[in-house]
C-alpha cells in the first residue's frame, strides 16, 4: 500500500502533529521541546515516527545550532497537521460550549394559545442569555399528548393545562392563571358591560371550544348557573371561535390567552365573580439529566407568564 495513504497512518496521534508544528516554528528541537514540555529525545522520536508513517524526510537537519526547515513534504504536512489540530481545537470548544449549555438544542412542547401571547417574549428574553440554544418547538391541542411526548424523551419540557391530566412522574411548575373572560360581538348590549355573570351569558347563545381543559372550566362554572346554556356551535380553533363571535353569531367563554384583545369587533369582558381560572404549567421530567439550559429557560417562561399574569390584573382591576 501507498506510504502517503492515510489508511497506512493508525498510530498516528495528535502528539506527532504537535511535534511537527513546534520544531516547524521553533527552529531547532531542543526549542520544541522545551515549548511542549518533553525531552528532546522525545520530540526526535515523535518526528522520527511521523516521517516513518509519510515515507519521507520532514525536516532538513543541518547539525549544530544551525536551525532545521521543513522540506517540501514537511510544508505539505505541517499544513495540513495545523489544520487537524485546528478541528480537533473547534471541536473540544464545542463539546464545552455543549456541557455548559452555551450551544445545543432545547425541544419544547407548547399549546397554540401559548405560541401567540408567551412564546415570542420568552423566546426573545431566553435567546438574549442563551444565544446559543436552539429551540424545536412541537406544537399540540393536547396536553396528554405533550405530556406523553416528555414522558417518552421525545421532547424535554412542556407547557400543560393544569387540571384534568395525570402528570406521571412529571414535575409541574405552575406559571399562569389564565382568567376566563367572556366574549361578545362589539355591536351588542353586552358589549357595554363592565362586567358579566354566569348566569347572564348562560341565557346568551354560546360558541364553546372542544379544548378539554378549557371546557371543564367552562362547564363547571356553568353549574352554578340557573340554566344551561345553549351552544350553536363548538370547535377546537380558537380563532376560529374568536371569528364567529366577532361576526355576530353567538357569544362565547374563552381563556385569556386565546383572545386576540385588539380585535376591533370583540368586546373581552371580565366574569363576576370569576371561574376558575384555567391554569398553565410548565413540566419536565426530573429523573433524567436535563439539558442545561432546560432550568433557565423554565425560569424566564415562568418570568413572562408573571408579568403576563401582573398586566390582565391591572387591566381587569380598571
Amino acid at each position: 500500500m501507498d506510504a502517503t495513504s492515510p489508511a497506512t497512518w493508525p498510530s498516528l496521534e495528535l502528539r506527532h502533529l504537535l511535534a511537527l508544528v513546534a520544531v516547524a516554528e521553533a527552529g531547532t528541537f531542543s526549542q520544541a521541546a522545551e515549548q511542549l514540555g518533553y525531552t528532546q529525545s522525545a520530540v526526535s522520536q515523535q518526528i522520527g515516527a511521523l516521517e516513518r508513517m509519510v515515507g519521507a524526510p520532514l525536516f532538513e537537519r543541518p547539525g549544530g545550532p544551525r536551525p532545521v526547515r521543513l522540506t517540501t513534504a514537511g510544508e505539505i504536512l505541517l499544513t495540513h497537521g495545523r489544520a487537524v489540530l485546528a478541528r480537533v481545537s473547534s471541536a473540544a470548544a464545542d463539546l464545552r460550549a455543549l456541557a455548559s449549555g452555551e450551544q445545543g438544542e432545547l425541544r419544547v412542547g407548547t399549546l397554540p394559545s401559548v405560541g401567540t401571547k408567551v412564546l415570542p417574549h420568552l423566546l426573545a428574553s431566553f435567546r438574549a442569555d442563551w444565544p446559543g440554544i436552539e429551540i424545536v418547538l412541537r406544537e399540540s391541542r393536547d396536553s396528554a399528548e405533550l405530556i406523553r411526548a416528555v414522558e417518552s424523551g421525545d421532547i424535554d419540557v412542556t407547557f400543560l393545562d393544569i387540571g384534568p391530566y395525570h402528570t406521571g412522574p412529571l414535575e409541574v411548575r405552575p406559571v399562569l392563571d389564565d382568567p376566563m373572560v367572556f366574549l361578545a360581538p362589539t355591536g351588542s348590549p353586552e358589549a357595554a358591560r363592565r362586567a358579566i355573570s354566569m348566569a347572564d351569558v348562560a341565557r346568551l347563545p354560546m360558541i364553546g371550544t372542544r379544548d378539554p381543559g378549557c371546557r371543564q372550566i367552562i362547564d363547571e362554572a356553568f353549574r352554578q348557573a340557573p340554566t344551561s346554556p345553549s351552544y350553536v356551535f363548538r370547535s377546537d380553533n380558537h380563532p376560529t371561535i374568536h371569528g364567529l363571535i366577532g361576526s355576530g353569531l353567538a357569544f362565547g367563554v374563552l381563556p385569556m390567552l386565546a383572545v386576540d384583545e385588539n380585535d376591533p369587533k370583540v368586546a373581552v369582558i371580565p366574569i363576576r365573580p370569576a371561574p376558575a381560572p384555567r391554569r398553565l404549567g410548565i413540566a419536565w421530567h426530573p429523573e433524567r439529566r436535563p439539558p442545561p439550559a432546560l432550568l433557565p429557560f423554565v425560569e424566564v417562561a415562568a418570568e413572562v407568564c408573571h408579568e403576563l399574569g401582573e398586566r390582565w390584573a391591572r387591566s381587569h382591576a380598571a
